[in-house]
């Protein structure tokens, strides 16, 4: 096995040939992030997934299988950030002039050469949800990336409408005067546009079991139409135990739509008890810690972990946090509380869960795609930066590169 100080990627090759259809990572440890620690183990990927992986003694390798021997390094999935907003190359992502958006979304503004799609995959990041910024009450959709710098859009995107954002409470409070400058005004046009989509979304459904004539075509409320056919979940900008409750209230007592509550910050952690209850979908951050009424620290996610919320997932909101610093708001999490194992599925597992792509990426299991960083040691440690991740099997980032 390879000495630590020889941190470069050490290239062996086995294989003759130089086409081999499938490439054999080794590593002192690899952490799959749904099950337990492969020590001294092998991931198998072949165009771009993961076809095998187990210990080196007992998973068979294809013949011609080229092998990339990472010594004493971890191989672990790569991260998954729900909440960003850096892939357009500009602040081109708040369309502020009408307080509701659901026609627009970000996949327009996408900009695949963006220096900071690079920097997101140096931090291990390798998924993203690009979405529109806060200062409406719906922004619009955003889109589901691979963070592959340079490669074409069509490369680069997972799912067009990843997500419908959705803004609640003290953003997208309008100061001109109109209708939605207060949590009362906005709650009511965001409920009114709601079921308008509901009425419409279940015309169509209607429609296709042979229940009900074609229903007249609203551009206005094609793609609010998939969020009510729970083909797109909504993200929900939260901040505050009352808007907390309120966001809940309507995203999962009102309207029957798959919802993630995202931010969850400042006083928003005394309502995770009745958030456990309902056991609401959590994307909390970039605020990791509060100060309680006595001056202590509170850690954000180990107070919702403590009332018994369990679905959860960190994000950055970057670039509020630089987004390759994703890791480090999980080491703050453990230090302040949070197990060790629920931060490393915040990362991974919990947000791919939650935004639906569980199928894909977030856990290193056999068919899914062969996204994964190349560690020193455990991934949440912020002294183990990547030495390399990998994007469906391709090298996109390596220790010390500049690009």
């Amino acid at each position: 096995m390879n000495s630590p100080t020889r941190q470069g990627l050490c290239l062996v090759l086995f294989a003759a040939a130089a086409t081999a259809q499938a490439t054999a990572h080794l590593a002192a440890r690899i952490v799959p992030a749904t099950g337990a620690p492969i020590d001294g183990g092998v991931l198998v990927e072949s165009k771009g997934k993961i076809t095998a992986i187990g210990p080196r003694a007992t998973t068979a390798l294809p013949p011609g299988t080229t092998v990339v021997d990472h010594g004493d390094l971890w191989l672990c999935p790569g991260f998954v950030d729900l909440h960003h907003h850096v892939s357009g190359g500009g602040g081109d992502i708040n369309d502020m002039t009408l307080p509701l958006n659901a026609e627009l979304r970000t996949l327009d503004v996408v900009k695949p050469s963006d220096e900071a799609i690079s920097r997101t995959a140096s931090g291990g990041i390798t998924t993203t949800l690009f979405i529109p910024g806060s200062g409406t009450n719906i922004g619009g959709f955003g889109v589901l990336l691979k963070m592959r710098r340079g490669k074409s859009l069509d490369a680069m995107v997972l799912r067009e409408l990843g997500a419908m954002k959705v803004a609640q409470g003290f953003n997208p409070e309008r100061g001109s005067g109109d209708l939605g400058a207060g949590r009362m005004g906005s709650h009511e046009l965001l409920t009114n546009l709601l079921l308008r989509a509901q009425t419409y979304a279940q015309a169509w459904r209607d429609h296709k079991a042979g229940k009900g004539p074609k229903p007249e075509l609203r551009p206005e409320l094609e793609q609010l139409r998939r969020v009510f056919d729970k083909e797109v979940p909504v993200l929900i900008h939260t901040a505050g135990m009352r808007d907390c409750i309120a966001t809940s209230r309507m995203f999962q007592d009102v309207f029957a739509v798959n919802m993630v509550l995202s931010h969850g910050c400042f006083d928003g952690w005394l309502a995770a008890e009745p958030l456990a209850k309902r056991k609401t979908p959590l994307n909390l951050g970039p605020r990791m810690y509060e100060f309680d009424r006595f001056g202590r620290f509170q850690g954000m996610c180990q107070a919702y972990w403590d009332a018994g919320c369990r679905d959860l997932s960190i994000n950055t909101d970057a670039p509020v946090v630089a987004a390759e610093e994703l890791p480090l708001q999980a080491a703050m999490a453990v230090r302040l509380g949070l197990p060790w194992e629920a931060a490393l599925q915040a990362l991974t597992i919990a947000p791919a869960r939650q935004i639906g792509i569980a199928d894909r990426v977030g856990s290193l299991e056999v068919g899914k795609d062969a996204d994964f960083q190349v560690t020193l040691g455990d991934p949440l440690d912020p002294r183990h930066a990547p030495r390399a991740v990998y994007i469906e099997g391709t090298l996109v980032h390596r220790f010390g590169d500049s690009r």
